[in-house]
């Protein structure tokens, strides 16, 4: 029977159909880089993302600048139709009408391709900030796991040197006291005072 595994599947693959946010602005993002810090490659990503964030934004903005526009001039040149304007500021509103309702066609036609640019740019930088601090975590736990086992080499041995300690401070004692069972006190007062 063969095992579910997703060792030998690329990133991307596991990505796909699972809504990612947008990681410039989730806050648990930026966490994920104490202080800041992020490689070179990150940092060029990210800010590739926050362009097309931009010209996204901007983008909109434009088409109802332009549509607020269109609107305008269309009752301008409604208005003006029982008017006896002159023909050429006709002409010239119609042109104007045309330029504005084509340039409302290409900025839409730009804003549908950049959600698909977001997505792949926050992608890119999903997979390269995984493969970052995955590789970043296995390195800290791998330095964790030898700290750990020099922590436990370091408790054996001190264990043995407080073990040898109290033997030590038996052997003191113990020879203390029978020198000055054999001895007295009024002998080892002396060896004491004078540290023979």
């Amino acid at each position: 029977m063969k095992k579910n595994t997703t060792e030998n599947i690329p990133i991307e693959e596991l990505l796909k159909g699972k809504k990612i946010p947008i990681l410039v602005l989730d806050q648990r993002w930026h966490k994920l880089f104490p202080g800041g810090e992020k490689p070179a490659e990150i940092q060029a990503l990210e800010k590739e993302l926050n362009e097309l964030l931009k010209e996204q934004g901007k983008r909109v903005n434009t088409i109802k600048g332009l549509k607020t526009g269109k609107k305008k001039l269309m009752d301008a040149i409604v208005s003006g139709m029982n008017e006896e304007n002159s023909d050429k500021k006709k002409e010239k509103q119609q042109k104007l009408l045309l330029e504005t309702k084509e340039r409302i066609e290409t900025e839409s036609e730009r804003l549908l391709d950049l959600p698909y640019e977001i997505k792949n740019a926050n992608e890119r930088l999903l997979v390269t900030g995984i493969r970052y601090c995955y590789d970043k975590w296995k390195n800290r736990s791998e330095e964790l796991a030898d700290l750990s086992d020099e922590i436990d080499i370091m408790r054996e041995q001190l264990k043995a040197k407080v073990a040898y300690k109290v033997d030590l401070e038996e052997s003191i004692d113990s020879t203390y006291s029978l020198m000055h069972a054999i001895l007295g006190r009024e002998v080892m007062n002396l060896f004491d005072k004078n540290k023979l």
